[in-house]
């Protein structure tokens, strides 16, 4: 077993400065990626809830195109007015169904929900049954759901394997020290 015994009075060589640029944004993007995947991933998924991304505008500004939103289970004797609930809609002419999330506006007796998307101005035709009611919004997390979709299809998680690679090549190929590249350039050179 090899110790490294300490040199009274050496210094330890100076980080190369790409080297400690490198370093700290891999660990920038570490916290950010950690706390992104906290967000709409784990805290979701202790807390019953589900992400699902804002496909639409007409809940801008409160939730803009692209966002993530975590809803949760609530009875529907907890919704009032002014919750932001997941339903789905069923197109009465057809089979067809769609998962919209719009702002209670009215509870009638049932109960049934009328709602409204934030930036439409009349209220949606007919009425929300308490059964097709999938939650309410939890919270948001901006402009991170349409880059959630893309990483959850294949060639959305290979581009990103691909790049974590290639920030972890450049972090190990970079000197760890703006003289250890000059030192092993001497040691050839004396050969």
């Amino acid at each position: 077993m090899t110790e490294r015994i300490p040199i009274v009075g050496a210094e330890e060589p100076e980080p190369h400065p790409l080297r400690r640029v490198l370093g700290w944004a891999a660990g920038t993007a570490l916290v950010l990626v950690v706390g992104l995947a906290l967000a709409v991933a784990v805290v979701p998924a202790i807390g019953g809830a589900t992400p699902l991304t804002v496909l639409s505008g007409s809940m801008e500004p409160a939730l803009p195109v692209g966002s993530t939103v975590i809803v949760r289970p609530r009875p529907a004797t907890g919704i009032a007015v002014g919750d932001v609930i997941t339903f789905i809609d069923r197109d009465e002419g057809s089979a067809e169904t769609r998962v919209v999330t719009h702002r209670v506006v009215r509870v009638e007796p049932g109960p049934v929900f009328v709602t409204r998307g934030d930036a439409n101005d009349a209220d949606d035709p007919g009425v929300v049954e308490a059964a097709d009611v999938r939650g309410v919004q939890w919270y948001h997390v901006p402009y991170v759901g349409l880059l959630r979709e893309r990483l959850l299809t294949p060639p959305g998680a290979y581009f990103a394997a691909g790049i974590a690679l290639l920030c972890v090549a450049a972090y190990l190929l970079v000197p760890r020290s703006r003289t250890a590249g000059t030192a092993d350039r001497r040691r050839r050179s004396d050969r």
